[in-house]
């Protein structure tokens, strides 16, 4: 039975909810809960949520090396599995340890899932609505935190921190809903570069690949310290309720709804690079406005956050596209990712250990704002790739 590619990119984004949505962002929205339920230290909650970034910069590495003989459904498929699993387990940890094997298999399924992702909900529309696509797919992890933000309010006003656990199992439950589905309907019709052979280097063929590569790594150090800690540090340096912080934590997720959908046509206008440069500096902005503990420009920072959480890796995404076949992109963005993932991976617990050395999140969240500035220098190198590749055809023209 051969599915729309509309209904394809539509589980794409059920996926991409499950993959990291829950997988990943849920932890920070409940740390609060769990460390006052399980843990009783921040520094330990950051070497746990290190466990997920290290799994899924293994999943990264694995997804690369499998994406030369696997399709990307199938790869989805997997990390859904892997997702419903790790959940499960979630729900029953009962110390550090059991977290960490529970975030471990949603690594390493989120993975799975985002790597190919992207380059499958772009291969299944025309090139014109490449973008769309794949800002639809990436909208599904705004979705997901939204519905995960509103679950963990509701349950927490009813049964306090423990139900963190009721969180993470309804979670779980979604995820393998999303796996049926996938196993039932996610069967794009074969492309013709199918059975192409995909090369290592394929990366390297993309104009601007060392800026764009670097880029990403920025965005990975930041963005890892602000969802994980961001509602922490309304809480505990802001004195908001925990309701009001799960509330604008909401807001990132309405951001990241939004945020592929817009960045990814406006790249096609602006060009790649240019909305890279504006779209780091607008994170960069958000960012900074955390420490000032102020309403609304907390709301304000949660939603502008959101945008280019979701809007830069569809830029990003798009880029790659423009140069590569679907077969080749899975790989090629899997290598984008590894230095990514290398970067997420320092955040939580650098953040953990800057936040309990300095008796705040003063200085996590002024060094993540750094880092992304830093990703808007690094993303000149894209634009001056796709100005200089640009101007043969206009001269041609």
């Amino acid at each position: 039975m051969r599915v729309r590619p509309r209904v394809l990119v539509l589980l794409v984004a059920l996926a991409s909810a499950v993959a990291q949505a829950f997988g990943r962002f849920s932890y920070a929205l409940l740390l609060p809960a769990i460390n006052r339920d399980l843990l009783g230290s921040y520094a330990v909650a950051g070497l746990v949520a290190t466990a997920n970034v290290t799994a899924y910069l293994l999943g990264t590495v694995a997804v690369s090396t499998l994406s030369r003989w696997a399709r990307p459904a199938a790869l989805i498929q997997a990390g859904l599995a892997c997702s419903a699993v790790g959940l499960a387990l979630l729900t029953r940890a009962g110390g550090a340890g059991e977290l960490a094997v529970g975030l471990t298999l949603t690594g390493v399924g989120g993975a799975f899932i985002w790597v190919p992702a992207p380059g499958l909900a772009g291969s299944v529309v025309r090139p014109s609505r490449r973008g769309a696509a794949i800002g639809v797919a990436g909208s599904g992890i705004g979705g997901g935190i939204v519905f995960a933000s509103a679950l963990t309010w509701t349950l927490q006003a009813r049964g306090g921190d423990a139900s963190w656990r009721t969180v993470y199992l309804v979670e779980a439950a979604v995820a393998l809903v999303a796996l049926v589905l996938c196993l039932l309907l996610l069967r794009p019709a074969p492309h013709r570069d199918d059975e192409a052979p995909v090369r290592a280097g394929a990366l390297r063929r993309v104009p601007g690949w060392i800026g764009l590569t670097g880029g990403y790594a920025a965005y990975g150090l930041a963005y890892s310290v602000y969802t994980s800690y961001l509602v922490t540090a309304l809480e505990d340096d802001a004195g908001f309720s925990a309701g009001h912080a799960s509330a604008v934590y909401t807001l990132v997720g309405v951001g990241l709804t939004a945020g592929g959908v817009v960045l990814g046509p406006l790249s096609d206008r602006w060009g790649r690079g240019a909305t890279l440069i504006g779209g780091y500096l607008v994170m960069a902005g958000a960012i900074l406005l955390v420490p000032l503990g102020l309403e609304p420009l907390a709301s304000v920072s949660a939603l502008l956050f959101g945008l280019t959480m979701s809007g830069l890796p569809a830029v990003i995404a798009a880029h790659l596209s423009d140069s590569l076949t679907p077969r080749e992109f899975a790989g090629a963005f899997g290598r984008c990712t590894l230095a990514f993932g290398m970067a997420q991976l320092c955040g939580p617990p650098l953040g953990g250990f800057l936040a309990e050395t300095a008796g705040g999140f003063l200085v996590p969240f002024l060094l993540a704002g750094v880092v992304a500035a830093v990703g808007a220098g690094l993303s000149l190198g894209v634009l001056r790739a796709t100005t200089t590749r640009r101007r043969p055809d206009r001269i041609r023209s």
